[in-house]
């Protein structure tokens, strides 16, 4: 199987199929679309989220499939292979938002030194973050020895910079503690690098006894507490409560023992996608949670800030971190339709939180 695409059944992300693609010369391009082989992408925890979230948020619509089956989008390295009549050029790189299959068809527009954006019709009413691909050039920013690390991190990283810049501009809404749930996701401790780095605040890392020694290691966390445990946390002090968990168990635990004392709860990820039994959110006690939408912060900046201050910001904290992560986790290299799958399994039902994956096509 020369050209593939890996699909998931959207009801059960535990089922998947390797479907085989057309060769890309045996493609007929629409006027203004191009070809873009994917040679990489990183594969975490954030991709289940997206399945989890798909029908939410509407992950399954950037890349539609057929039946029941959708295609979980990845943050990946592509290139133009077919530029076909647009203003691409065959060799290009790009870094973006790809399915995990050989290749995609764009449809390039506003296509700049900097990127492009996907005009296609079904990404129009879409996030235009996701929708936009940056050329991986050195005066775009990318140092090409870290190409791993972009799509391992990155689009983490971002969520966390935009988190710890959200609670920022809301003064922390009013909270002494930050709680961290999942804490050795890497959105989390992407948030919590960036807390510590910039702000005076009493972070705390909410985490499985299994993994506790780990988040410990790391050194990001003020105080690290298990899930099983929460009661035993003073309950005097305002908290604001970032969710990457998901653990409806876990978000009523909090929110019953720091009652009213929740002045922040704010749901970000879904990395327990299998733990989504519990009492109605909008029932609990303390701030109603509401789920965080990282473009929309993003997009504030944009015109408060103007993009190259923004930028400039986002690059410099980014270039900190990398100075760090190696540190706390390995990046495993994987190649192939195979290895994929397995990586995608692997992911799903929970790889070590020391552990990273890049997977080659």
């Amino acid at each position: 199987m020369n050209n593939y695409c890996l699909e998931v059944i959207r009801a059960d992300l535990t089922q998947t199929r390797t479907i085989e693609l057309p060769g890309p010369a045996e493609l007929t391009l629409a006027h203004g679309e191009a070809v873009i082989s994917v040679k990489r992408f990183g594969l975490t925890a954030n991709n289940i989220t997206y399945g989890v979230a798909g029908d939410i948020i509407g992950y399954w619509q950037f890349f539609p499939a057929e039946g029941d089956y959708g295609r979980i989008p990845v943050w990946g390295v592509g290139t133009v292979i077919d530029p076909g009549q647009t203003d691409l050029k065959a060799g290009d790189e790009y870094y973006g938002y790809y399915p995990m299959a050989s290749y995609l068809v764009v449809k390039p527009t506003h296509v700049t030194a900097r990127g492009f954006t996907d005009g296609a019709e079904h990404r129009g009413a879409l996030p235009p973050t996701y929708n936009q691909y940056s050329l991986m050039t050195a005066a775009n920013g990318f140092d090409r020895q870290h190409d791993s690390h972009r799509m391992v991190y990155y689009p983490l990283f971002i969520t966390g910079f935009v988190l710890d810049d959200y609670l920022f501009d809301h003064d922390f809404f009013n909270a002494d503690k930050i709680i961290l749930s999942s804490a050795s996701s890497k959105t989390s401790f992407s948030l919590a690098f960036l807390l510590k780095r910039n702000r005076e605040r009493h972070v705390v890392g909410l985490t499985s006894s299994g993994n506790k020694a780990f988040v410990e290691s790391m050194g990001l966390y003020d105080e690290v507490v298990t899930y099983d445990t929460v009661e035993t946390m003073d309950a005097s002090s305002n908290i604001a409560y970032v969710d990457m968990a998901g653990n409806r168990k876990v978000l009523e635990s909090v929110h019953h023992h720091f009652g009213d004392n929740v002045t922040c709860s704010c749901g970000v990820g879904i990395t327990h996608w299998d733990s989504r039994d519990g009492a109605e959110p909008s029932n609990l006690p303390g701030a109603k949670p509401t789920m965080f939408f990282a473009p929309t912060q993003i997009q504030k900046r944009h015109k408060e800030w103007g993009p190259e201050k923004l930028q400039a910001e986002m690059q410099n904290a980014w270039t900190e971190f990398l100075d760090s992560v190696d540190g706390w986790v390995t990046i495993n290299e994987r190649k192939g339709a195979d290895q994929m799958r397995e990586t995608y399994q692997e992911v799903l039902h929970g790889a070590a939180p020391d552990q990273s994956f890049a997977i080659s096509l």
